[in-house]
Order: C-alpha cells, then structure tokens, then sequence
C-alpha cells in the first residue's frame, strides 16, 4: 500500500507574521527566480504611484499583476511596513518567490527585527533551498544568545506545518548541532524527526532531551511515541502511562489515548477518553471519541460526538467536516455536501472543498466540480494552490491525466518541496499508464532521501503491484518495515509482497497485523482477496461486505469484489 504525505494546511509563517503583527496563512509559491530582487531606489511617490495600482489589481482579482506591483511599492519606498506587506501579501495569494524578494527588501530596511529574517530564512525552506535556509536560520540562532532555548522552540513550530517534512528535520537537525547541551534543540530535532518518519533519530534525540530536563512532559510524550513507532510498543505505553500517573496533565492524557488509538487499543482508548470528557469536558477528548467511533463504523455515534462537539464552539470546521464524512459513508449525499460547503476556513477546508468536488462529480457533474475547485482558490487565496491539487486528483478521477499531470507539474513549480505533490504526482503517471515513469520519480525520491520509509515503501509497492520485480520490492519494503515497524500501509506492503511471492499464510499474518492498526479499505481488499486464494471464500465476502458498510465509495474494495464475482 502506498504511503502519502500531505499536508492539509499551511502554518510556517504564522509565527513571522504574528511576530510583526501581521496574518496570513498560505502554502504555495510562484515560477520567479529567487533572490534578492532588484536594487531599491527610494521614491515616495513612485512607490504610492505603484501601491494604488496594486490595490486595485487586487480588487479586480489580477493577483500576479497586484503583486508585481506592490513588489515595486516595497522596491521604491524607504517603509519597511510597506515590504512586509508586499511579503505577507505575495505569500497570502500564492507567490514564494516573489515573497522572498519582500522579505530581503524589508530585511535590508530592518537588519535587527527578527521577524524580516525569519522571512527570510522560512522563504527559503519553503521553496526548497535547504542551504541557504540552513545558513539563514543558523545567523538567527548565533544572534539569540540569551534566547536560544526559546528560539529551538519557535522554530519547531514555525518548521512542523510545512510541505517538507523530510527537508525540515534535516535542517533542524543540522541546526541544532552545535548545542548538544541544550534541551530544546534535542526536542526540536525530536519532534521534527517524528513528523518525517524518522523514528530512529526521533527516539534518540527526544532520550538526550529527557536526560537533560526530565521534567519536561512534551518531549516525554515525543520519546514514548518515537517507542511506539519504533515498535517498541508495551515499552512506550507503559512509559506514557506513567507520564499520565504522575502528571495527570490533560494533554498529556489525550495524547496517551490517541498512541493507545494509533496501536489499535481502541478500548483502552476509549476508557481514557471518557474519563477526560467527565472529569474536565474537553472539546478534544470529544472530538477523539468521535474519530474512534468512525473508526469503528459506528456512523450514528460518530455523529452524536461531532454534533455534540458544536455546541461547545471548539473545533467547528472539524465538526462540520467530519458530519459531512459520516453523511458520505451513509450515502446521504446531500447533507454532505452541506456540511462541506460550511468549512471554509481553518485545517479542514482543503479536504471538505475537496470532498465536496468529489460528489458534485460523482452526482454527473463534472465540470461544476471543477469550477467549484477554481471558485473557491480565487475566493480564498490563501488555499489557492491547494485547489489546485484537488482539482488535479479530481482530473485523476475523471481520467483526465494529461490535464492532471499538467497541473501537479505546474503545482511542484510553485511548491518544489512539496513532498505529498510529488508522491501524488508520481502515483497519477502510474494510473495513467506511465509506469516507467512513476517508478522513476519515485526512485529519485529515494535516492534523495534513502532512509525515508515512506518513499522506500511507495516504490516497494508500486514494485510489487505492476511488476516482477519482487526482489527488489522486497529490499525496498522490508527495509521500510525495520524503519517503521507500526505503519499499517507498510505493513500491507509487506503482506501484498508474501501474497505475491506464493507465501499465503504469511501473507494474511501481516495483514491482519496492518488491519489491526488501520481498517483501510484497500488494506481490507487484499486480505479479502488473500483469505480467497486460500479457499476461504465465505470469511472473504463477510469481511469485504463488512468493509464495504464502512467505506461504501471505496474503489479499491469495489474493484477488488468485482474480480470475484461480488
């Protein structure tokens, strides 16, 4: 099973921008070159002259030309208020690299304010230049001698929403080098390494931070999930367990419930979850019960979580999202679609828009759905680019590829670290017949990253489901499983390599492991299909049709069930 990393909503420049008392919240980039910029050349009134225009560019919705000109405003005037809002503006609607060359202007007026460098530096790491990222951040950190500790902290935050999650703990990684006796730079190492998968590195930077502050519940919390993933899992348990016995820290027991979740303790989860709710009401601990009920089919008690989650006022567009999923998996359509029109904002809007395009399609029309996807990037500028790849799975699903692809390439112009856009990409030329060069792509992101058990596995598998080559599938994939030994959809991988290779019974073994963890319907299509071959016809339509009640719409399930007659 191929594994994908996307992200569902742009953070990195938060901080920056809150630090200098702006707000914007975006994740794309344009085909400018990078750099900084043009010499200024102070001129007030040329640069009001160019301001005006750029203002009402941005009324009639002409954004490339909009940001041009409030580029040349910055370029012409000595107001570093002026290029900060050329910055937060090109980012806002879609434009890195031309963002970068606001943020210098505005780093050339104001060398000391540290929001115009992390400007900057973050520029930088988004659009993929990891050198000179690396360098940036690096002048930052030596110039924050008193606040280093805070600074290692700042920066994970401003690193985790990115695109790249691999490039963004490599970066931190050499970051934090230099200060082996600091707490907060082991921690942000930790916590980055975790997020890309890199659960080795995770588990041995979040053990150097415990020794060195031993108080310090959050990258406690790192070190048993790195446990945990690491397959180390009644170790890292019984270590959260403890942390919620003697802390009796809220976030510390949600956050024990959902490792119990990711390890498939559900009831065990559930427990804590209902203690938390009773005893202190928390809005997340509703919310996860929720996720633990969709998660076990169970439509009408998800949807009693989530309606209750509304009447508290937190969460609301994760609310009205996950409603709409569970009107989805039920077959009701409209009050779907519903639902996904009123998440316009927030973590969950790329995926409701995105759903919500999905069934406009599914219900016959096709390019209403497409224009919904145009309607609300040009609406919503800040999700602009991520329309943009909605519109460009949706093409997928239409088997329209060539339109698709087009538009993933025009995408990982804009957004070149973009690890999810490219795992994407390469698994559309795959559905679009282009094996040869899916596997291409997808060895290059091994190459670049040869320790990433994410892209060893979406080879692997890709390998193993189109190919003779299970040889090689097998380095690939088993070396994805000693790296990350509780991924479900590895897991699979693994179990589909056995089926492949004649090994049946080991086969249904990890499979039924992979289940365990994630009830994913194409998880569910190949042990199926394995409990077939092995003469166990009858188990294999009652577990298809009982997967299918849980994921009607789902295509693997679907196809699957078809080749057998069902």
């Amino acid at each position: 099973m191929k594994v994908m990393s996307r992200s569902v909503v742009c953070l990195p420049l938060l901080a920056v921008f809150c630090a200098s008392g702006l707000i914007g919240c975006a994740a794309t980039a344009s085909s400018d070159s990078v750099g900084s910029g043009p010499a200024r050349i102070t001129d007030a009134a040329e640069s009001d002259h160019h301001l005006l225009l750029a203002e009402l560019a941005l009324q009639d919705g002409a954004f490339g030309t909009a940001i041009n000109e409030y580029i040349l405003a910055a370029r012409y005037s000595d107001n570093p208020e002026r290029a900060s809002q050329a910055m937060r503006i090109a980012y806002q609607h879609g434009f890195l690299r031309r963002a970068l060359v606001a943020a210098y202007y505005w780093r050339e007026l104001r060398p000391e304010e540290k929001a115009a460098r992390l400007g900057v530096a973050q520029l930088h790491l988004q659009l993929g230049n990891r050198k000179k990222a690396t360098r940036e951040f690096i002048a930052i950190i030596e110039s924050e001698e008193q606040e280093r500790g805070q600074l290692f902290l700042e920066l994970t935050g401003i690193f985790m929403g990115g695109d790249g999650p691999w490039l963004a703990s490599a970066v931190m990684e050499e970051l934090a080098r230099p200060y082996p006796e600091l707490a907060q730079a082991h921690y942000a190492v930790a916590s980055l390494a975790l997020n890309a998968s890199r659960f080795q590195l995770a588990l041995a930077e979040a053990s150097l931070a415990v020794e060195q502050d031993s108080e310090w519940l959050g990258v406690a919390t790192v070190l048993a999930r790195a446990k945990i993933a690491l397959g180390q899992i009644e170790q890292g348990l019984l270590y959260a367990d403890n942390l919620v016995l003697d802390s009796r820290d809220d976030g510390v027991r949600l956050d024990y419930a959902y490792m119990l979740m990711s390890v498939g303790h559900n009831d065990d989860a559930r427990v804590e979850l209902m203690l938390l709710l009773e005893e202190t009401g928390s809005a997340s601990a509703l919310r996860a019960l929720g996720f633990l009920e969709m998660d076990g089919g169970r439509f009408e008690e998800a949807g009693a979580r989530f309606s209750r989650l509304l009447s508290t006022g937190e969460y609301t567009y994760d609310a009205f999202f996950y409603l709409g999923l569970i009107a989805e998996r039920m077959e009701d359509y409209q009050r779907a679609m519903r639902a996904y029109a009123r998440v316009n904002m927030g973590i969950s809007a790329i995926a409701a828009q995105a759903r919500l395009a999905h069934l406009i399609n599914r219900l016959g029309e096709g390019e209403k759905a497409l224009q919904h996807l145009d309607q609300f990037g040009a609406q919503n500028p800040g999700f602009r680019v991520d329309m943009m790849v909605a519109r460009a799975e949706l093409l997928g699903e239409m088997g329209r590829y060539p339109e698709a692809l087009d538009l993933y390439k025009e995408v990982l112009e804009l957004r070149p670290a973009d690890e999810g856009t490219g795992y994407a990409m390469a698994f559309m030329l795959e559905s679009s017949g282009d094996l040869r060069s899916s596997i291409k792509q997808l060895r290059s992101f091994v190459r670049k990253r040869r320790t990433d058990p994410l892209a060893l596995n979406a080879l692997g598998y890709t390998l193993v489901a189109n190919t003779d080559r299970l040889k090689e599938a097998g380095r690939y994939i088993n070396k994805a499983v000693r790296l990350a030994p509780v991924n479900a959809a590895i897991i699979d991988s693994k179990g589909w390599l056995h089926f492949k290779t004649g090994e049946y019974k080991l086969a249904l073994e990890y499979l039924r492991e992979a289940y365990a963890l994630d009830n994913d319907p194409e998880i569910a299509a190949h042990l199926g299909e394995v409990l077939w071959e092995m003469g166990e016809q009858t188990e294999a339509q009652k577990f298809w049709f009982q997967a299918l009640a849980v994921n009607p719409d789902s295509d693997a399930l679907t196809e699957t069930m078809e080749r057998f007659g069902q």
